[in-house]
């Protein structure tokens, strides 16, 4: 037999995580019914508590949509765009001169004669996909213009080179990996998701890209109309 003090402090405990169990579960379901919402209506409500409560209980909010045979990608997308949402205020203010744009590899064309360097890939302008001319664009806004490889370019050119804010292009998960990155390190950053993933011949959303890139652009006096004709290409 247990003293009647350790009896009651094993109840307390057992209760206690009881109690937490039960929060858990009740925050779970109500962040993955905010998800659902925020993913079929775009809109946002209460974006950095929904945010917070995605990074400390993505696995119970994923297992819920398991659990109702929900495709559990769209935390992922929720996620992205909640970043997206709260940072293009911090990113709009920073210069376009002081931003870096992150493309993946991946959307080059499978003919693509551009070389690796140390700084990625060297875009030769050869017109076999659309990289060539978003880089054209996007340094006369005054962006600096990466195409690499892998996580481990970027980390080294933001560590060089220290950048105010960044445009990131990739797949889902490389923009949520990206994002936080970018959040460790106290950089606003834009997450454009590919419309088609892989290793090689992915697609991109360009009038989404451009969009981003034109539209929040400081110095352009005339945004919308910025927008317009870089949509029209």
């Amino acid at each position: 037999m247990l003293p009647w003090d350790l009896n009651w402090l094993f109840i307390w405990i057992g209760e206690a995580v009881v109690a937490l169990a039960v929060t858990v579960l009740v925050i779970s379901i109500l962040a993955a019914l905010l998800i659902l919402y925020s993913f079929k209506t775009g809109s946002f409500f209460a974006a950095r508590l929904m945010l917070l409560s995605i990074t400390l209980m993505e696995g119970a909010i994923k297992f819920i949509f398991w659990i109702a045979r929900a495709d559990d990608t769209i935390v992922d997308d929720v996620s992205v765009r909640l970043r997206n949402y709260i940072n293009r205020h911090e990113f709009s203010k920073v210069p376009c001169d002081r931003r870096f744009i992150f493309m993946p590899q991946c959307l080059r064309s499978t003919e693509c004669p551009a070389k690796l360097s140390p700084e990625g890939i060297r875009c030769s302008s050869c017109g076999r996909c659309g990289i060539g001319e978003a880089k054209e664009l996007a340094e006369g806004l005054g962006y600096k213009f990466f195409i690499v490889p892998g996580s481990s370019f970027i980390k080294r050119i933001i560590k060089k080179y220290r950048p105010e804010a960044i445009v990131g292009v990739g797949c889902q998960m490389e923009i949520k990996e990206g994002l936080a990155l970018c959040h460790r390190n106290a950089i606003p950053a834009i997450g454009v998701p590919l419309t088609k993933a892989g290793c090689v011949s992915t697609t991109i959303d360009w009038e989404q890209f451009y969009e981003t890139i034109a539209g929040s652009c400081p110095q352009v006096n005339d945004k919308n109309s910025a927008a317009g004709d870089v949509n029209n290409r």
